[in-house]
């Protein structure tokens, strides 16, 4: 596959791919951190403490277990 005109492996793909996932979850985050879960992630409650818990399992598996203890708050509501 080419990007840019440059030949990308899928070992660069897969790099790639997990960087932007991780910019949208930090991004999320600080979003919700700021005005709320119910502002961003829009449906029922379990929805939320769906998407909550994923945004957990990301940060446990980068050891960021400060945020994973604001968003374990975030839950209880």
């Amino acid at each position: 596959m080419y990007i840019n005109g440059r030949k990308v492996t899928l070992e660069e793909l897969q790099q790639l791919t997990g960087k932007l996932i991780s910019s949208l979850i930090d991004d999320l985050y600080d979003s919700i951190v700021v005005d709320g879960v119910e502002e961003h992630v829009p449906g029922a409650k379990i929805k939320q403490r769906s998407v909550l818990n994923k945004m957990i399992e990301h940060y446990v598996e980068r050891e960021e277990y400060e945020k994973c203890a604001v968003l374990r708050d975030m839950i209880q509501f």
